[in-house]
């Protein structure tokens, strides 16, 4: 399914998953409802870090040697918070959100809960995201999207959330498999991330029917080229997972629909890819 239909079905499935949007406030009603219930029922894990080491290794390029993986893991969740937030704030800026869109003012807000839901994440642990601009690769992406036409560039977009969809499954399950001696904090970790993920599936589909053929081949092809040189602009991903494993997680077929599956009900791909 492809053109208006698919769009009208997606657009349908959001309201129904995150209610009204105030783009004043950046919030949606339902995803507010959500984060309230977590704040009520706030979560913290047992374990302890160095916060002056976390804070330290925020700011470097690459992680100091001898770091622990969930020391690396946590990294690697802050440095995606900080692309987040660089993309969300630099297409703000540019006012690349039409008001006017539903959808689209819709996507553009679930953006700004990505940011929130990654700290929340790293929060847990007591540990607090500053802010420093992404690596170089991931800035020049995020420079090109916001900077030429929606119509060009949305073949690149496409496949950065193709990206971001394999990037957050994997910290998403290393998260899971490290802190399993704490159930609470792992089932907190699959529930954030679940959020994300499902909404980086949702964009994913969008993107893919409102291209033709042409632009869904060019996608694909995007997202061969660039994935893993994307996802290596997170070192600290790199040293939890090697760099063949890695290489590994992106040569295999991307399947949206698989994705989603594991996702019922949480996720809409509109047209897969």
């Amino acid at each position: 399914m492809t053109g208006a239909s698919a769009t009208d079905g997606y657009l349908a499935f959001l309201i129904a998953r995150d209610g009204k949007p105030d783009v004043l406030r950046h919030t949606l009603s339902r995803r507010e409802a959500f984060l309230d219930r977590l704040t009520r029922d706030p979560l913290r894990s047992r374990l302890r870090f160095d916060r002056d080491a976390f804070a330290r290794n925020l700011a470097r390029r690459r992680p100091e040697r001898g770091l622990d993986e969930r020391m690396l893991w946590l990294l690697a969740t802050a440095k995606a918070n900080q692309a987040e937030r660089f993309g969300v704030g630099l297409g703000e800026l540019y006012g690349r959100v039409d008001p006017d869109d539903p959808l689209k003012v819709r996507i553009g807000l679930q953006e700004h809960y990505h940011t929130r839901l990654l700290a929340d994440v790293v929060g847990m642990f007591d540990l607090p995201v500053r802010m420093h601009p992404p690596a170089m690769l991931a800035r020049a992406v995020i420079w090109v999207l916001i900077g030429i036409p929606e119509r060009w560039s949305q073949p690149l977009a496409g496949a950065a959330e193709m990206v971001g969809c394999v990037i957050f499954r994997l910290l998403r399950d290393r998260g899971i498999a490290l802190f399993a001696d704490e159930p609470d904090v792992a089932g907190r970790i699959r529930l954030l991330y679940d959020e994300i993920l499902a909404d980086e599936i949702g964009h994913v589909g969008y993107i893919a029917s409102v291209l033709g053929p042409a632009g869904r081949s060019m996608m694909r092809r995007l997202f061969r080229l660039l994935g893993v040189r994307l996802a290596r602009q997170l070192p600290e991903l790199v040293a939890l997972y090697g760099r063949a494993a890695l290489a590994g997680a992106f040569a295999a077929e991307f399947r949206l629909d698989a994705l989603a599956a594991e996702l019922p009900g949480r996720a809409y791909a509109a047209t897969m890819i």
